[in-house]
């Protein structure tokens, strides 16, 4: 018995021990992430960086934590931010982020709020550490600018993680429910409603090299994007799109996305409310698209394909410049 007592006391040492080296290790790569965003042109801040879940978690809090890209004018600002891992398997970590968080921006700021929002890291415990799934979610998440316009949704949840078929794909997901967009726009097509009930996006993308720890060094480019389901209800309104862009010879986008709209005839009125036409085209678009649809099975229906070909962008028979490079 004594004997017994004498090795759970040893391995409770062992573990305090583990624990301290490992949260003060914590604790260092930290700040030292700080100060290499920092040398990097950064501008990074915090306040206090602790951490605690003795014995069995590495819980990683920074106050006041604040990052700005000068160049852009692009920053971003919360109360906290807490990393959090168990002691038993750092491969795999949790972010919490606060209710409130603030996004600064060259012209505006937006005040962020939800009623949570986390983020999930898994690695695979392997000598490359890569990437089994990465998953950001929002519940109850309202952006609000100074500038007047808000946006919000009931949840969003974005995941990636990698393709069995592939192992140089990515497999990404995004879900939003209850989009309820800017109030002056909803009032300006009001036979769409107040919210676009489903945002649902399924796709691929194909990189150049693996997601995993050496990505600093063999820093992944997109040779492709797949788009398998891609799906936005906003009432009677249904758009659906399918394809492949690829990365061409040039580092040119080469491919084609195939769009369908269901009750199109609500499209000119919010194209008008987005401000992408003046009001006076309205009537115009409306035969345009109409002589598009009435080409097709449905009249109600609208497909069209985005092409992306020789350097050029067009949607269906529009030109609309330049194709993106995908460099």
């Amino acid at each position: 018995m004594r004997i017994l007592l004498w090795i759970a006391v040893v391995l409770a040492v062992l573990w305090g021990g583990y624990w301290v080296v490992g949260s003060s290790a914590v604790e260092r790569g930290a700040t030292q992430w700080f100060d290499d965003q920092a040398v990097a042109g950064m501008t990074a801040e915090h306040g206090d960086i602790s951490v605690a879940g003795f014995p069995s978690r590495f819980d990683l809090t920074v106050t006041k934590p604040y990052f700005a890209d000068p160049a852009t004018g692009w920053g971003w600002r919360a109360p906290f931010a807490q990393v959090l891992s168990m002691t038993w398997k750092p491969w795999h970590v949790i972010a919490a982020l606060p209710n409130d968080q603030l996004i600064e921006g060259p012209d505006q700021q937006i005040a962020l709020t939800s009623s949570r929002m986390m983020a999930s890291l898994r690695l695979a415990p392997a000598t490359d550490l890569p990437l089994q799934e990465m998953v950001l979610e929002g519940h109850d998440v309202l952006a609000k600018s100074d500038l007047g316009w808000t946006v919000g949704t009931k949840s969003v949840v974005l995941a990636i993680g990698p393709d069995a078929a592939n192992p140089l794909a990515q497999r990404l997901g995004l879900q939003i429910t209850d989009l309820t967009p800017d109030p002056a726009l909803a009032a300006l097509v009001p036979d769409l409603g107040d919210r676009i009930s489903t945002v649902h996006l399924d796709a691929t993308l194909t990189l150049t090299a693996p997601v995993d720890r050496h990505m600093a060094e063999t820093q992944p480019r997109l040779t492709a994007i797949t788009v398998s389901d891609f799906i936005v209800e906003w009432g009677s309104l249904k758009l659906t799109a399918q394809g492949q862009v690829d990365r061409g010879p040039d580092g040119m986008a080469v491919g084609q996305i195939d769009f369908r709209i269901e009750n199109w005839r609500h499209i000119p009125a919010l194209i008008v409310a987005l401000g992408l036409v003046r009001p006076e085209m309205g009537a115009a678009i409306t035969r345009w698209i109409d002589a598009m649809a009435r080409s097709g099975k449905d009249p109600e229906v609208l497909d069209f394909p985005l092409v992306f070909a020789e350097g050029r962008m067009t949607l269906g028979p529009l030109p609309l410049g330049p194709a993106p490079r995908m460099d």
